[in-house]
């Protein structure tokens, strides 16, 4: 059976494998978004799932289904002692139990699910039988914003011009340790770099290496990975950067792995990157009550 085909428990439950899996791979501790990316990256279908928004019939406020059901999966992993994570802190990390787990004899109902049952009956605010409809996700407010903001820097970077994408893209790649040659580069037709540099590390080594940048609908594949390494080879190069505000087919990065090292950057990394080098944005401080003020007493 599909994940579509599956009832919005067992899509819940699907996820909360996924993520014990990913975290396993990844070393036992990951941020959140790292987790989310990974599950998206392997399942098409999860990935699709993942685009879909409803309309709170409680607020009327936008809410992503995805999102609810990976936040439950989370807290019930938790509950579960699976893994542990706090408020305000994106960090996930496995707990020694869900270090040795082994995945292959692991029953998502009985060793999860069975186990938080209890927890949500004895927690009626925080009911887990909640109408999904509502949109209420569980996110903490820090987690609101920086999804907001995803989505609005991959939206205002979806509508930019090719002059000020390429402007966008340069200073992005520069601050990457990427300098670029006049020769070869220009402004595509899909308002894209394409053409080449050179970086030099730390140890004074200089790499020539090949640039894509793309703005793209809908997900990236492997033919336009095979095209650029194609470029790659014609311009000799010791590896290659490719940039999307879009996603990567399981396929694409199965081809990026198969020949010259290619750097692949899609929409989730190319937030954390302009971020990271602060690209034409400020920060911001915000408050969340913590878990003193839940109760009554």
């Amino acid at each position: 059976m599909s994940f579509a085909e599956l009832n919005n428990l067992d899509k819940e439950k699907y996820i909360a494998t996924l993520v014990l899996k990913n975290l396993q791979e990844l070393g036992g501790q990951a941020e959140r978004s790292e987790i989310r990316e990974r599950i998206l990256d392997s399942d098409e279908e999860i990935a699709q799932y993942a685009n879909e928004v409803r309309v709170s019939k409680k607020t009327n406020s936008e809410w992503h289904p995805f999102a609810y059901k990976f936040n439950f999966a989370l807290k019930n992993l938790q509950i579960s002692n699976y893994l542990t994570y706090s408020r305000g802190n994106p960090s996930v990390q496995l707990t020694e139990k869900g270090i040795n787990v082994n995945i292959n004899e692991f029953d998502i109902t009985r060793d999860v699910y069975d186990v938080s049952e209890a927890y949500w009956h004895n927690n009626p605010k925080r009911s887990k039988n909640k109408n999904e409809e509502d949109g209420d996700d569980e996110v903490n407010i820090a987690d609101k914003y920086q999804e907001d903001f995803k989505q609005k820097l991959l939206k205002s970077i979806s509508e930019m011009s090719p002059a000020k994408f390429e402007l966008f893209s340069r200073l992005l790649l520069k601050k990457m340790g990427v300098e670029f040659t006049e020769v070869g580069t220009q402004i595509s037709n899909d308002g894209g770099i394409d053409g080449y540099g050179y970086c030099r590390t730390d140890d004074f080594r200089t790499s020539r290496v090949v640039i894509q940048c793309k703005r793209w609908q809908g997900n990236v594949g492997s033919v336009e990975i095979d095209q650029f390494l194609g470029a790659m080879n014609k311009f000799q190069a010791d590896y290659g950067i490719f940039i999307t505000n879009s996603r990567y087919t399981p396929a694409a990065r199965e081809a990026a792995r198969a020949g010259t090292p290619i750097t692949l950057i899609d929409g989730d990394e190319l937030v954390r990157l302009v971020k990271k080098y602060q690209l034409y944005i400020y920060p911001v401080t915000t408050y969340e009550l913590d878990g003193f003020y839940d109760t009554e007493s």
